[in-house]
């Protein structure tokens, strides 16, 4: 058959959305994409015989159902481009403001189609040659950004920490386990009217120890993280790249390729990180396995397919119920993760519990939480509903994990931020620091471990403990200083408010 009277250009464009989004989700199987992929073809298929019978022309049918393909995939690629630029109060971006020249075109296009009468075969051929030149491109790329480097191409200033390569054994086990979002036993009570103690007090008497003053680093996540997994605070990237910056990718790589997984990859660890209601953070470099992640490839893939294309009108995002799953999941598997392995591990485990979106009542039942339909006081409701379910999966998990271990583990359970319901970003007031900032932090450090620790530590200092005290290192421990961020697209803008927490006790 001549390359002129093929028509593939139908298939490939339909499919192009799908191989772009893979090359945002490097680490989704791509047998994931079978599935996909054969529906859409299936669709184009039934759609260009459909147009065949119409026209009595298959060319004009191909050239005809890839043009509504392009007009579809560029009308979200422009709103998604343009979206939020104003011009004489107009938001250019808009679906509104793009759907005028979009008709336009559509109509003048589909109305020439219909009515020409010349032949088509050079313009096919031409998309036939465009749609592949897409499909090599978005490939390449993908295998391009595969192909991992295990350095920090940013951030000159970041200091590395690396332990020393004199061959260790009779290493611990690490459960780094983070509760987004969990508020400090202050907040509870002065925000919620809520008594943690009985919480607290189980998780002492297992053996933890907590700081009687207990503040994240960051009141973001996006922040506290990185800089938590890198034993350092963030601030020089705002001298590095400017405080008006918005790019998150030289602090999403931070955390991807972050020192504390670096080390532990090193010392020979099997690290396994989860998906618990959102990403499994962690360069595949690094990571040995991603766990309940079986939905969150499909919901990522769906999610990203509709975004990607005009249809988000008419079809949800993933549903708040899908993430249950991935908590419910890691709950259950982290006691498992050891088992068959004779190597050390490191589990991290980041769960976007008990922060929004709300879907566990305190006994675990599901409940139906609208954030757009509901009052300040109903929402903490839930809140505090939700905690109280992750307090009862903590200590079972725990006491699950203490007993089936051969070998005392180390544990350690934080909040990467309080809660921070009410916070006005911009002008703040101490309480809303105090409320932002105030976390959970606990730790079970085997062998008289906690006698490194002290009354205020913060994350910044944990893992610099946990390696001086297990690793053979002397890491400097760093002052515990407290950094607020105006929102989260201001992230390298960092204001320090260690002096008004110090003062605020």
């Amino acid at each position: 058959m001549h390359f002129k009277s093929l028509i593939i250009h139908p298939f490939l464009f339909a499919i192009f959305p799908i191989v772009f989004i893979f090359s945002y989700i490097p680490e989704v199987p791509i047998n994931y994409l079978a599935l996909p992929i054969l529906l859409v073809s299936v669709v184009i298929f039934l759609l260009l015989i459909l147009l065949k019978l119409l026209f009595k022309d298959s060319t004009k049918a191909g050239i005809m159902l890839s043009f509504l393909l392009i007009l579809v995939i560029g009308y979200e690629y422009l709103h998604t481009e343009l979206f939020g630029i104003e011009i004489e109060g107009i938001n250019v971006g808009s679906y509104i403001t793009l759907l005028v020249p979009f008709s336009i075109i559509f109509v003048l296009g589909i109305y020439y189609l219909i009515k020409t009468k010349n032949k088509l075969n050079n313009p096919s051929t031409v998309f036939n040659i465009v749609s592949i030149a897409l499909i090599i491109v978005v490939t390449f790329y993908t295998g391009i950004y595969n192909l991992e480097d295990p350095e920090m191409k940013y951030s000159k200033n970041l200091e590395m920490l690396l332990l020393s390569d004199v061959e260790q054994t009779n290493l611990p086990d690490i459960y780094y386990i983070i509760l987004d979002g969990y508020a400090g036993t202050d907040s509870l009570q002065k925000h919620f009217n809520f008594d943690n103690s009985d919480f607290i007090s189980a998780l002492s008497k297992r053996g933890f120890y907590m700081p009687s003053i207990s503040y994240s680093n960051y009141p973001v996540t996006v922040l506290s993280v990185p800089s938590s997994l890198n034993m350092q605070y963030l601030n020089f990237l705002g001298e590095e790249l400017g405080t008006e910056l918005t790019d998150r990718h030289p602090i999403d790589e931070i955390l991807q390729k972050n020192l504390v997984m670096k080390n532990l990859k090193s010392k020979g660890y099997h690290i396994v990180s989860f998906y618990a209601g959102g990403s499994a953070d962690g360069s595949t470099l690094f990571v040995d396995e991603k766990l309940c992640g079986e939905k969150h490839y499909l919901n990522e893939l769906r999610d990203l397919f509709v975004r990607f294309t005009p249809i988000t009108y008419f079809i949800p995002l993933q549903s708040y119920q899908d993430k249950s799953y991935e908590i419910l999941c890691t709950f259950s598997e982290i006691p498992n993760v050891k088992d068959g392995i004779s190597q050390p591990i490191f589990v991290y485990a980041h769960m976007l519990t008990p922060h929004i979106p709300y879907i566990f009542d305190a006994d675990g039942n599901p409940v139906t939480f609208s954030p757009t339909t509901i009052d300040q006081s109903t929402e903490k409701k839930f809140y505090l509903e939700q905690l109280k379910f992750v307090n009862k999966k903590v200590i079972e998990t725990v006491d699950i994990l203490l007993s089936k271990s051969q070998k005392t583990p180390i544990i350690m359970i934080q909040s990467d931020h309080g809660e921070r319901t009410g916070i006005d970003w911009s002008n703040p007031t101490k309480e809303m620091i105090k409320q932002g900032l105030n976390n959970l932090n606990a730790y079970y450090l085997p062998n008289d471990g906690k006698n490194s620790l002290y009354d205020n530590i913060t994350p910044v200092n944990s893992f610099r403990v946990i390696f001086n005290e297990y690793f053979n290192v002397d890491f400097e421990l760093l002052d515990d200083k407290y950094y607020w961020v105006k929102s989260e697209e201001r992230l390298y803008d960092q204001k320090d408010v260690t002096e008004i927490l110090n003062e605020y006790g």
